[in-house]
């Protein structure tokens, strides 16, 4: 019988635990994007409903409004985005998956097969690194990147929006416009 020591498996499960912490964290991260683009959701389509219906009734500050339910609509647009992004943002199937991640569990052909494949990586501990590194490294570059960006954009969006009607409001009440 193969004798085991102590201590290497306590640096193992020491590592194993620090990676796990690691892509926890970068998974509640993301959540706090998503989090941060339904507001953005929520806020963006309150103002985009409350202008609409103020355009309609109103003969007056039209190019306003319109800028303002422009900005919001693409200010909505980009953090849904940001919610559930698109396969040609994450660049799905172009990088290589960690035996971790769930679309590359459900290609093994039996949980026998993976399991096999778990084996073969907890006895080694350079594997365990390399894989539980290539997740991490996936899920923030993959994932919580491109989710940031968007909900940059969305922000970027409403603060131009906002800057934009302001003028356009200036201009409207000083009757620089002809029509």
């Amino acid at each position: 019988m193969k004798k085991v020591n102590l201590e290497d498996c306590n640096d193992r499960l020491l590592t194993i635990g620090f990676l796990e912490n690691l892509s926890q964290k970068i998974i509640d991260a993301t959540h706090t994007v998503d989090t941060h683009a339904n507001v953005m959701i929520g806020v963006n389509t309150g103002i985009f409903i409350f202008v609409i219906s103020k355009l309609f009734e109103n003969d007056s500050l039209r190019i306003t409004m319109g800028v303002v339910a422009l900005f919001s609509a693409c200010s909505i647009i980009a953090a849904m985005l940001a919610i559930r992004l698109p396969r040609i943002v994450t660049k799905r199937y172009c990088h290589e998956e960690s035996v971790l991640h769930a679309p590359r569990i459900a290609k093994f052909g039996s949980a026998d097969q993976y399991a096999d494949t778990l084996k073969k990586m907890i006895n080694n501990e350079d594997e365990i690194l390399k894989q539980h590194s290539l997740e991490a490294f996936n899920l923030s570059k993959y994932y919580y990147k491109p989710k940031r960006r968007m909900l940059a954009w969305s922000r970027y969006f409403f603060l131009f929006g906002v800057m934009t009607s302001a003028i356009f409001l200036l201009m409207e009440k000083l009757h620089w416009f002809i029509f």
